[in-house]
């Protein structure tokens, strides 16, 4: 090993930082793998992004079922070219596990550019790991690895990217990973507008490239939410956000209940509060806090659970980089060498590693056992012919990219027919188990009666049931 790394000159210190980040990928895959063979990842949103990044590897338009949109062009929901990246992969296997995957080494990989980041701007690579640790120890970032596949996890990468471009001053790289990061979804055109401004910060021989940015961000965000996205839906951009001429209401929005200032705590707490010693990041951390709070209708991004803190922990992870590099200038090695010491603690104490983290399922035996006690829905799976229209719920979803597949749902009116029976699906799939996750019936009040429904439907018979589940086929 050491005359390989004497050749190549690779460093011990890169040597062991890609061993943790392939680490962190594989722990990040087998978790997320084995959700998916427990159905518990939904069609919100793992199923919407997997419809779609495999309708166009086999070359057909991205449609999509969506509630509000359903039966369109993804874009009609968010402009987000940037997903089918991962089309190709369809073309090596037909497992909807390989985006998971893809997704654990995308995070991977943008931790050890972080890494080569801190090993650039610091010149210490103990203090660049431990930055890292505290990266990849961030509840908000495993969670977003583990909870469904997303476009917001993914562009951690390119985010990456976007500073490597800054800080090795490689202008190609920059830009290219500036247009990947901003087609990832079409509200990031904020995002890029505050990389555009902490640019002027950071490189002061960059202003033409800073108001560069800044100019081609906005008109992204206004072509996708005025133009494109509108062009797709039938002219609504579901996610048009009031805005407000009172910047008092920006602030409150903030700090308006104790979830989103505990959530804002917790991420401080998470990087041992560096961030605050990095004024060129304030701009974005409050962009990135401000898309996730201000809205009224998006309060399950304000904790630190599924993908919402994915882009939040790169900004702090950059941000803390930066804030080291400023303390190395008033303190002396000795001390910095101690502060990563406590940051390598702290990430420890702070995301509970050892007993609540997300990624602790990794090592937990009853965590795989638990995936051999789904086969008696493998089997419903199994049951619906390819190329065929099947109506199901919000888990079992994901499972039948090869159909087209739509979700069941309430009908608000006391007289009407059954979702399904206006629509009239080739097959339904049903599972009726009591103490089910809520998030498998998404969108259905009262799953008894549909259940009781379909029973008695006599246009659809059973050719698979059991006391819970069943497979119905329309006659």
């Amino acid at each position: 090993m050491p005359h390989i790394v004497k050749k190549y000159k690779i460093g011990y210190w890169n040597v062991f930082v890609l061993f943790f980040c392939s680490l962190f990928a594989v722990f990040g895959s087998l978790i997320s793998i084995n959700r998916f063979w427990q159905y518990e990842t939904f069609h919100y949103d793992f199923g919407i992004f997997n419809q779609a990044i495999w309708n166009v590897s086999r070359l057909r338009p991205p449609i999509v079922e969506h509630f509000l949109v359903g039966g369109k062009w993804i874009f009609a929901d968010h402009f987000n070219p940037s997903i089918f990246i991962f089309s190709p992969l369809y073309l090596f296997t037909e497992r909807s596990e390989v985006i998971l995957i893809a997704q654990a080494v995308f995070v991977a990989i943008s931790g050890f550019i972080l890494f080569l980041i801190g090993k650039k701007i610091t010149k210490n690579p103990f203090i660049s790991f431990t930055i890292l640790f505290s990266y990849f120890l961030f509840v908000g970032l495993q969670n977003g690895v583990i909870s469904d596949f997303h476009e917001a996890t993914v562009a951690t990468l390119p985010f990456m990217l976007v500073f490597l471009g800054i800080v090795y001053k490689i202008k190609p790289l920059y830009f290219l990973s500036l247009l990947v990061l901003l087609g990832f979804k079409e509200s990031y055109y904020l995002l890029g507008i505050a990389i555009g401004i902490t640019l002027f910060f950071l490189n002061k021989n960059w202003k033409k490239e800073a108001i560069f940015t800044i100019f081609i961000s906005f008109v992204w965000g206004v072509v996708a939410t005025k133009i494109i996205i509108p062009y797709f839906s039938g002219g609504t951009y579901l996610y048009t956000i009031p805005i407000s001429m009172n910047p008092i209401d920006y602030v409150y929005s903030l700090f308006s209940n104790e979830t989103k200032i505990n959530t804002i705590l917790k991420t401080f707490k998470s990087f041992g509060f560096l961030p605050v010693l990095s004024p060129q990041f304030y701009l974005l951390i409050i962009v990135d806090f401000l898309s996730r709070f201000y809205p009224p209708f998006l309060t399950l991004s304000w904790t630190l659970s599924l993908h919402y803190s994915a882009i939040t922990s790169a900004i702090f992870g950059i941000s803390s980089v930066f804030a080291v590099s400023k303390l190395q200038k008033k303190v002396s090695s000795k001390l910095i060498t101690i502060t990563g010491i406590l940051l390598l603690i702290n990430a420890i104490y702070s995301n509970n590693f050892f007993i609540h983290a997300p990624f602790g399922l990794a090592i937990n035996q009853a965590f795989y056992r638990h995936s051999k006690n789904f086969e008696f829905l493998d089997i419903l799976i199994k049951m619906v012919p390819e190329n065929t229209t099947v109506m199901t719920t919000n888990n079992l979803a994901p499972h039948f990219k090869k159909q087209k597949v739509m979700l069941f749902r309430e009908v608000k009116c006391k007289d009407c027919k059954e979702h399904y029976q206006i629509v009239m699906p080739q097959y339904l799939v049903v599972d009726f188990r009591e103490g089910q996750n809520p998030n498998n019936w998404y969108g259905v009040g009262d799953f008894e009666k549909i259940r009781e429904t379909i029973e008695n439907d006599k246009k659809y018979k059973a050719i698979y049931k059991t006391s819970d589940q069943g497979v119905y086929k329309r006659i």
